[in-house]
């Protein structure tokens, strides 16, 4: 993982399983950013804040002059993003996935909150490494020192996309690189060690919106992403104050089978959503799975 240079964002959520005191004890972002109110006024005044000097936001982000991304309707991607949270229409070259995947496959990877590296081909097909060890997640290290990415992040239409929905060019970006393992452990196991398998949002600043792309065939054998439509702007309160898991029965229950969204597609799919929306990744039993993510806050 690695931020792009434009402002340091100190955004850390409080890991209490109070919702309360995750409310009262996480950092401005979190106590604020859930609130749908919150993320459009802070919208507001970062976009009256931009427009007193637009050349600078605009030319610090280094966008490229042409996109690699062909007959995408922007108009129509922020539509459906307002709309259900979720736009679709991107997708990346062959070429392009496999540098990012030979760049997976010969870079270094770190567990969450561990610096023990390893190579992805460490990892063996129960999921285990060193014949032992259960390893659910593996992230990529130095991720913009793949070219490749840093075209992805320079790339001018879904620049404007992330603009168009936020109302501001973004103050931060970060890029990961993450693969999702075939894993031997029981689902319930994996639901414990594995923490987005169980449906959640994200607060990733006081507004934010996020780019996927697979760089591997994704279904949902494979890790596929799975959202709920329209959850970004509509939530029970209880949901509101616990960002963090949420069982499936109490979801489904609450916004009905018909707008759960599974999200499948072959390597290079490519799809924008705003990560408030409630969403998990289906643990994968078949294949492994290697998703990039850009967030823009």
């Amino acid at each position: 993982m690695k931020s792009t240079p434009l402002e340091s964002s100190t955004g850390r959520l409080s890991s209490s399983s109070n919702p309360i005191k995750r409310l009262t004890q996480g950092d401005f972002t979190q106590r604020f950013g859930r609130f749908l109110i919150c993320r459009r006024i802070y919208s507001l005044l970062q976009a009256r804040r931009q427009r007193l000097n637009p050349d600078f936001y605009k030319k610090r982000l280094k966008i490229a002059s042409d996109s690699m991304f062909d007959g995408v309707s922007l108009d129509k991607c922020v539509q459906q993003l307002r709309h259900e949270g979720v736009g679709f229409g991107l997708h990346l070259s062959p070429s392009m996935v496999k540098e990012i995947y030979q760049y997976a496959m010969q870079t270094a990877c770190i567990e969450p909150e561990s610096d023990d590296e390893f190579f992805i081909e460490e990892v063996i097909r129960n999921g285990r490494r060193r014949g032992e060890h259960p390893v659910l997640r593996a992230l990529v290290r130095d991720v913009m020192n793949c070219e490749a990415i840093q075209k992805i992040t320079q790339d001018p239409l879904l620049l404007q996309i992330v603009k168009n929905y936020l109302g501001y060019w973004p103050n931060q970006i970060t890029q990961h690189l993450t693969w999702s393992l075939v894993s031997d452990l029981r689902e319930p196991e994996i639901r414990q060690s594995y923490p987005p398998t169980n449906f959640h949002y994200d607060i990733a600043g006081y507004n934010f919106m996020t780019a996927y792309f697979y760089i591997t065939d994704v279904n949902a054998d494979s890790g596929a992403h799975v959202m709920i439509k329209g959850s970004h702007q509509k939530k029970p309160l209880y949901m509101t104050l616990a960002a963090g898991r949420q069982s499936d029965k109490a979801v489904l229950n609450y916004y009905g089978q018909d707008n759960q969204l599974i999200i499948e597609g072959e390597s290079g799919f490519g799809f924008v959503q705003d990560p408030s929306c409630i969403h998990r990744v289906i643990s994968p039993v078949k294949a492994d799975r290697l998703l990039l993510q850009i967030r823009y806050s």
